[in-house]
């Protein structure tokens, strides 16, 4: 009988904070087990409010372009209608479609930027693959073949640089 109060006894001392107080190892790796625990409880907590807040925009989001999609849905049984009853709408497309100030500037961005490497290249490498922009000079690394002259005649020609074009042509 006295092994079993003192088995009991033993379970019911780590309880005791007297135990510890005389143990202060255990003490501290029983402090660094508590914080540990608290911040995997306190994480999990954080990870599963931010996950169903991003959620909810994403739901947002969805019904949001369900929205449009309907929208669209909506215009183009337009569309069909006025091209069964025989209607031109090249007219109500061009019309239907403005060009934002912001998508013209970014436009002519681009093309100054094509205009600015372009001239770079007729000025320092013309006839060469590649131009060495810090040194100034032509390197033929594909063989000589004049592989920025061939890839940029589709971008001259789409850019509406026709002058380039031409040159670059011949």
């Amino acid at each position: 009988m006295a092994r079993s109060s003192r088995s009991s006894s033993s379970t019911w001392r780590y309880i005791n904070p007297a135990y510890y107080l005389k143990r202060p190892k255990r003490l501290a790796l029983l402090f660094i087990v508590f914080v540990f625990g608290t911040l995997v409880v306190w994480d999990r907590q954080t990870l599963v409010r931010e996950h169903e807040e991003e959620l909810s925009k994403l739901n947002e989001e969805v019904t949001r372009l369900q929205n449009k999609l309907g929208e669209v849905k909506d215009v183009k049984s337009v569309t069909s209608q006025a091209k069964t009853s025989g209607k031109s709408n090249n007219a109500k497309r061009k019309s239907n479609v403005s060009d934002d100030p912001i998508d013209i500037e970014r436009r002519e961005k681009v093309k100054d930027a094509m205009i600015h490497a372009w001239s770079s290249y007729e000025k320092y490498a013309w006839g060469h693959d590649e131009l060495q922009p810090q040194t100034k000079n032509g390197v033929d690394s594909f063989g000589g073949l004049g592989a920025t002259l061939i890839d940029s005649l589709d971008t001259l020609y789409i850019m509406g640089l026709d002058e380039q074009f031409q040159r670059a042509r011949e």
